[in-house]
């Protein structure tokens, strides 16, 4: 074996020891968000038995791809590749299930990531169910078009905190770095 085959097979050992599911990075557009999609929903009938779950877990993943796709950071035109990158990581720990993402924003977005993210965070379920349909009726919407409605929905369905990191990396950009945990209360069988 090659050194390049090691360190591909080192990664495979590390993706099975940590039950990762699916990781993907790599340019991020809707062809790959369909791909995500559509791996993920045949992964989750093969590890998960309750449907229930395996439609929260779809439905977050689903709102943290688009969430990825529509608040990259817009770069300069030689910078596509790094505008569009992107990282993304679907993991089962015991019961539960782990999204992780990773994307370029605009340094500018930061705070207001950071303020929109704890201010979720404090609410207790029914406080955000409150928060996401007072959105919806004031009609506060951003230039991005959700006001935090994809967010909040995140929040409600995982039933966690939401966890996340911004690693500055020049005057323009920030590497954001965000994680989900699903809670899988559920004891279901199919008989």
């Amino acid at each position: 074996m090659s050194k390049k085959d090691d360190f591909v097979y080192d990664i495979l050992q590390v993706m099975e020891q940590n039950n990762v599911l699916l990781a993907f990075t790599g340019e991020f557009d809707m062809r790959v968000i369909n791909a995500l999609v559509n791996s993920v929903r045949g992964k989750l009938s093969s590890v998960e038995s309750n449907p229930s779950v395996q439609k929260k877990v779809y439905n977050v993943m689903v709102e943290c791809l688009e969430n990825i796709f529509r608040h990259s950071a817009e770069a300069k035109q030689d910078e596509v590749a790094l505008r569009s990158f992107a990282i993304f990581t679907l993991q089962k720990q015991g019961n539960d299930y782990f999204l992780v993402t990773g994307n370029y924003i605009k340094n500018g977005s930061v705070v207001q990531l950071k303020n929109m993210i704890d201010k979720i965070n404090i609410l207790d379920k029914e406080q955000k169910k409150e928060m996401y349909r007072q959105i919806l009726s004031n009609g506060e919407f951003s230039e991005k078009g959700g006001a935090g409605l994809g967010m909040i929905d995140i929040a409600i369905k995982s039933d966690s905190r939401l966890q996340y990191e911004f690693n500055e990396i020049d005057q323009q950009r920030t590497f954001y770095v965000f994680q989900v945990r699903i809670h899988n209360n559920y004891t279901y069988s199919k008989n």
